[in-house]
């Protein structure tokens, strides 16, 4: 499970440092792609093997899934850490999320999530009221049953 926010650099090359908690839990296989809000997310393979199982593509398929399904395993990379836990972010993606200098590594339960730092705040202030967010998310779960 991945938990808490982090504050960290990108070097010049574009490689980022994750926290070591992330990184214990994030092997060789783990893969990072474009996420919503112009943010990337980070997940480890068995989290990726289900996003492969069900984002697949069929006859059957209508064109925003199909749409969908290109955009995230076209710009999808495998990560590689080097010797200081570091992993080059590639420039499509870097530029997706903004990603220059300063950015949030955030843990969102089974994922790793990345920000630029101004896009993260941005967030915290639209969401700042917690309790209408959780009222919020309880009525739109009870209006899909």
């Amino acid at each position: 499970m991945f938990l808490g926010k982090h504050s960290r650099n990108l070097d010049p090359k574009g490689r980022l440092a994750l926290p070591p908690r992330f990184r214990e839990q994030l092997p060789t296989g783990s893969v990072v792609t474009v996420a919503p809000e112009d943010c990337l997310r980070i997940y480890p393979p068995q989290e990726w093997a289900g996003v492969t199982e069900q984002h697949r593509v069929s006859s059957a398929t209508v064109e925003s899934e199909r749409n969908l399904i290109r955009r995230m395993f076209a710009e999808a990379a495998e990560l590689d850490f080097d010797a200081q836990g570091r992993a080059l972010i590639p420039a499509p993606l870097r530029a997706h999320a903004g990603l220059e200098g300063a950015a949030m590594v955030v843990g969102v339960n089974n994922v790793v999530e990345v920000w630029s730092e101004g896009r993260w705040r941005a967030l915290e202030a639209d969401t700042s009221d917690f309790t209408k967010l959780v009222d919020e998310v309880a009525r739109n779960r009870n209006a899909g049953s």
